[in-house]
């Protein structure tokens, strides 16, 4: 195979997939880890994809922000995993039902607690922020001690949800109870969490420092995926809940350390 093909073809293959371990490069073409190593150089360099631990993910171009190919629209993303991200959605919902402020991110993990949020009748208003429009339009429905409302911003192009410096600016001067945010892909024994652009660093970031307590919502499907944009370290998070439980950050690095072991 002539080295443009094979690099075509190994570029069809991280565009079609998302992403690309460097050990099924090897086993798709059948070529050396050195070979694959040097055409994900060539490719990286060309800015046609971005390396990461491991492997490599595909990018695409908006202006001067690259995110990851994986940033699907909303409706794409809702069906994945589903009955996984609803288990999440109700352990969290056990951490956060006496909160008076959430901060609610636009995944569709999140969108999930609209199943459960504002169903019980309450004396006292539960008020909720977020920057999903799918999600406000389910919490603006309820009726029971719940209000909802959308922060700034503007959406993004790929995933519709609100991002930007509106975004950002709009949090100014308020604190929430919690936060609660997903992410693109999870490395557990790095401790390392990954988003799908430079917009949702910036604003989630922001969400976290505007909040009291931090939760990180994450299906176990995601955990071994890097990204192209790093969010930050597990450790700036109170919680982390999978379809299996919610788990204190102490007790999820013990563990993912006795995981680690096996």
């Amino acid at each position: 195979m002539l080295i443009e093909d094979r690099r075509k073809r190994l570029l069809d293959t991280v565009n079609s997939r998302g992403s690309l371990s460097v050990a099924d490069a090897e086993r798709t073409l059948a070529v050396s880890r050195m070979t694959v190593h040097r055409d994900l150089d060539v490719l990286s360099a060309q800015g046609l994809v971005r390396k990461v631990h491991g492997g490599v993910v595909a990018l695409s171009q908006r202006g001067s922000d690259l995110f990851d190919a994986r940033a699907q629209p909303f409706e794409d993303r809702l069906s994945i995993c589903r009955e996984a991200k609803k288990a999440v959605a109700k352990h969290v919902y056990k951490l956060i039902a006496k909160a008076n402020m959430l901060l609610l991110d636009s995944s569709t993990t999140v969108f999930y607690l609209h199943e459960m949020l504002g169903n019980e009748a309450e004396t006292r208003e539960t008020y909720t922020v977020t920057g999903s429009l799918p999600l406000f339009t389910e919490l603006a429905r309820k009726q029971n001690g719940l209000r909802a409302a959308l922060h700034g911003g503007e959406p993004h192009v790929r995933t519709g949800s609100l991002v930007g410096p509106l975004a950002v600016n709009s949090l100014t001067d308020t604190r929430f109870d919690f936060v609660v945010l997903s992410c693109l892909g999870v490395l557990p024994e790095e401790g390392a969490i990954f988003v799908s652009s430079s917009d949702e660093v910036v604003l989630k970031q922001a969400y976290v420092k505007h909040s009291r307590r931090a939760i990180l919502a994450v299906d176990t499907s995601k955990f071994g995926q890097s990204g192209a944009h790093k969010l930050g370290d597990i450790s700036s998070f109170d919680y982390v809940v999978t379809e299996k439980g919610a788990f204190t950050q102490e007790e999820f690095a013990a563990q993912t350390k006795k995981e680690s072991r096996k």
